[in-house]
């Protein structure tokens, strides 16, 4: 029996975008899955715009598992169309830093910032109490599973903080069901 999820990830990263989406397509038939229909839409993307696709790919491989990542990856998915379409913001491989995202943050808000700088480019946080609002605000704007997944992978290095326990028992609040 075939792999086709396998063989669409295989040619998504030889950039046959086409034949990756036949093969998700494929897989999408065999088994009706909201991760496949993502996938099929990152091909779609990518015959647009490589670059993006690819970051939004390694992104999505990485934190497909997450609760609730669907709702917001479709949200980030929608976002970077229609910037292809607009053409607006960041340019691909952006490196922007903190304060600057504060700046985009400021004139378009912040779920649209961060959308941009997910989908083009890196953000660049150099400062401890940045970053835990940055969390702060990534919680406050319904991105919860992606807060959960940088609380879990810095929590060896905040777990005295305040604020950053203060943070998760926020998103335990929130999730319920949240493991420290």
């Amino acid at each position: 029996m075939q792999n086709y999820k396998k063989l669409g990830i295989e040619h998504f990263y030889r950039k046959d975008f086409k034949t990756a989406k036949i093969y998700f397509s494929l897989a999408y038939k065999k088994r009706k899955n909201k991760h496949l229909l993502s996938f099929i839409g990152l091909c779609d993307l990518a015959l647009k715009s490589q670059k993006e696709a690819f970051l939004l790919f390694d992104f999505y491989l990485q934190h497909y598992k997450m609760h609730h990542i669907e709702k917001d990856f479709e949200k980030i998915l929608a976002s970077v169309e229609l910037k292809e379409e607009q053409n607006v913001e960041f340019e691909d491989g952006y490196a922007l830093n903190y304060q600057d995202f504060l700046k985009s943050e400021e004139k378009i808000g912040f779920k649209k910032s961060f959308e941009n700088v997910v989908s083009s480019g890196k953000l660049v946080i150099d400062n401890k109490e940045d970053f835990l609002e940055f969390l702060e605000k990534l919680l406050d704007n319904g991105y919860e599973d992606i807060t959960l997944n940088y609380i879990e992978n810095t929590s060896a290095y905040f777990w005295t903080n305040e604020k950053f326990i203060k943070l998760q028992k926020k998103l335990i609040g929130l999730k319920g069901d949240f493991k420290a």
